[in-house]
């Protein structure tokens, strides 16, 4: 019995978040479906809510992966130094989640920038357009 109780401790720790994530994923796409078509039978269509679109996934995926080869680096570089302190299998993930993340918010501060750039040009635009209309 002693055998299994690490097996069952691993199961337990992953595989029941995993299963209570599909049953509560399952519940919730259940309900929707449920109420829309209890709108769709009383007359009422929904129109489907508009996502803004990603507009810079290149951008996106490129400093992610660029943030994951500096944090593979920079954990390999740090490895010899932090050996022996109890986390030695981690530190290169830690480096490499670590500048992961950083990319993302890097990417975050990108995209808003252009965002506001691409909106202010349009602006300019729409009011040359009504200037020339009223013309």
């Amino acid at each position: 019995m002693e055998d299994f109780l690490g097996f069952w401790a691993i199961t337990c720790a992953v595989a029941l978040p995993i299963v209570f994530a599909i049953v509560a994923l399952c519940v919730i796409v259940k309900s929707r479906h449920e109420e829309r078509m209890k709108m769709i039978e009383k007359g009422i269509i929904l129109a489907e809510p508009e996502k803004p679109a990603n507009r810079y996934p290149a951008l996106r995926n490129g400093l992610f992966m660029i943030g994951l080869a500096l944090g593979i680096i920079v954990g390999i570089l740090f490895q010899p130094l932090l050996l022996g302190r109890g986390f030695d299998l981690l530190i290169i993930p830690m480096f490499a989640v670590l500048f992961s993340g950083l990319a993302f918010v890097f990417y975050f501060y990108f995209s808003r920038k252009m965002l506001l750039k691409e909106e202010t040009e349009n602006e300019g635009k729409s009011a040359n357009n009504c200037l020339k209309a009223n013309d």
